[in-house]
This record gives C-alpha cells, structure tokens and sequence, in this order.
C-alpha cells in the first residue's frame, strides 16, 4: 500500500472476492469509501495442465472473475498502472516500454525549440538537460526491468535520436553510434539499464529490519517454489538471470560481500558508466562531418543526373516473322498463339 494506492495478490478469484467485500465492510466503518471506477482486477495468464502436469501450449486457462460491488461491476483489464509502472498480465514490458518512450518523447519534443535547436547553447549544457530532463522518464522503473532484445533495441533507438537531435545531426549524415557518444561522453543504454538492475540489487541485498532479519523483498528474491521446474528452450530470461549475466559483465565475483559496503558497491557498478566531458573539438568534427555528407549527397544526385541523360531511347518492338499469321497478318506475342490462330483463320 502506497497513500491511497494499494494492490492485492490472491491466489484465486473467490479468495479475491472474499477481500474486496471485507475491505469494503471495513473501510466504510472508518467513513472512507472505495472508487468503484479506479479499482480494477487482473488475473496473470494461466494455461491449463494435463495428467503430467505439463503445460499445454495455446490454451490458456480462464480465470476471470465477475466481482460486485455497491451494484456495480468492477473491470477486469490486461493491465493497469500503478505508481507510474505498468503492469501486464503477460509479465512483459512491451507497453511498458510504449509508455515510456511516448512520455519520454513528449518531454524531449516540447524542449526541441527552447533548447535543443538553439545554437547559443553549448553541447555540454544540452547533455546535462538532457540527463536531467529526458533520461529519467525514460528509464523510470528499469530497475526491476526484464526486457527482450527487441524491447531493448527500441529504447536504444530513441536515446541515440535524441543524442543526434543535440548534435544536430540527421540520420542522412550517417554518423556512427560509437562516435556519437565519444562526442557526447554518454555511455550506452545497455550499460545504463545494467548499472540500473545492479543499483537495486544492492539496496534489496542490504534490506534488513531491526533484528537484522531479510525483509519481504529481499526472501522473494532469493526464494523459489519447491517443485517447480522450468520448461527447456527458449526461456524467457527472470530478473535473477538478468542479475547473473550482469555480475558476469561487470567482473564482479564476491558479490555477497561487495553489496554490504554502499560505497564500494556504487563504485563499482558505476566504473563503466562514467560520464565524460563533450569533446573540445565536437563542433569540427560535426561540421567536417556534415560537409563530408553534403559532398556524398552532391554526388550521389549527380550520378542519377546522369545515369538518367545517358539512358537509351526506348527500343521499337520487332516484330517476329513467325509470330505472324500468313493468311491475315496478325502479329501475337508467341509462336504457340500464331499456330492457336492459324486453325482458326483457315476454317
């Protein structure tokens, strides 16, 4: 529960059901009232079993639920949002990731005149708005991120369009990535969503209450279902897994120990992602580029200019002797056409 904001997980319909109504008895016993218009339910997908236990693919279970309240239907949704996430019953981030680039875009649009496309502002200045501005509705909630290659792969094309935009580069400039963030001294995306999953794996690594007992999110982090088994290829990735692979690409191998200590584990998740100052010599290497572009556009009009003043006239159909009809004069395409006609023409 967050304010007036709060999320049930039960393990069935009924069981819901049994604690919308309580929660409704009890709470109009302290005078509140629950939005009927605001409260949703979800029900993350379930696929039936057979005998074996084993998941049958392409049939998915029904788990809805009709709940009442006060006479009015409470909305069954694929997901909703909460605390500025958004939640699916798929447990992916496809339309989360379409929200974030959509409010991300929005931010970064209304700043394109004010800022962006102002020449008496310095790259630097422009960076440091854009970092300030920008990077953090965009990456709001990577932290807990699960993401796809293709999920990943869009976020990444947005943040180096943006760094263009700074730039004042287009696309038609053909101006590398790598180059892009040595001129801006901006890591990758794929370094920052890490540093991001590994920030939080820390915090959650040192949850501990007063008796120095792991709090809720820390025993689910490391805790698993007894029997449950993970169907074999192609898997989709958990955040463990994520977790895993980013300690592998950051070297870090005593995790454990290294977690404990807040500043050495800042330190250490942040040693690739530390931002560099712009280029002294940005500005030329923009401008050489851009010239060299312009040169590369010049020539390539050229050469269809002229491929298109030394294209041959159209040729003059030849007529095939054999294709002729000997009694009419009637031309056809083929042979077989001429021989189909002639049968005809003598009758």
């Amino acid at each position: 529960m967050y304010a007036d904001d709060i999320v049930v997980m039960c393990d069935s319909p009924k069981n819901l059901e049994h604690f919308i109504k309580v929660f409704e008895r009890v709470t109009n016993d302290f005078g509140l009232s629950m939005n009927i218009q605001k409260t949703c339910t979800m029900s993350l997908k379930q696929f039936e079993k057979t005998i074996g236990k084993n998941e049958t693919k392409g049939k998915e279970k029904d788990a809805s639920s009709n709940i009442v309240i006060r006479d009015q239907n409470i909305e069954t949704v694929d997901n909703f949002n909460y605390l500025g996430c958004n939640i699916a019953n798929d447990q992916t981030q496809a339309k989360e990731i379409e929200v974030r680039i959509g409010k991300a875009s929005n931010a970064f649009n209304s700043l394109r005149r004010i800022v962006w496309y102002r020449k008496c502002i310095s790259i630097q200045a422009k960076v440091r708005i854009f970092k300030a501005c920008i990077l953090p509705v965009l990456l709001y909630g990577s932290e807990i991120w699960c993401l796809k290659a293709v999920e990943e792969q869009r976020l990444n094309t947005f943040y180096m369009k943006c760094l263009r935009t700074l730039l004042g580069v287009g696309r038609g400039d053909r101006m590398r990535n790598d180059l892009i963030l040595e001129l801006t001294g901006q890591p990758s995306l794929e370094k920052i969503l890490r540093r991001n999953r590994l920030r939080w794996f820390g915090h959650v690594n040192r949850m501990n209450n007063e008796e120095d007992q792991p709090m809720l999110p820390k025993k689910v982090l490391f805790s698993s279902f007894a029997d449950a088994k993970r169907p074999l290829h192609g898997v989709k990735l958990r955040w463990k897994d994520k977790i895993a692979k980013d300690l592998t690409m950051c070297e870090i191998k005593n995790w454990r120990r290294e977690v404990q200590d807040k500043e050495m584990w800042r330190k250490t998740i942040n040693k690739e992602i530390k931002s560099t100052t712009v280029r002294s010599d940005a500005a030329h290497v923009i401008h050489e580029h851009k010239e060299r572009a312009k040169k590369r556009r010049t020539d390539e009009r050229l050469l269809d200019y002229n491929k298109k003043m030394n294209t041959p006239p159209s040729t003059t159909t030849v007529i095939n002797v054999d294709a002729t009809c000997s009694i009419c004069g009637r031309t056809f395409k083929s042979k077989l056409g001429t021989n189909i006609h002639k049968r005809v023409c003598i009758n």
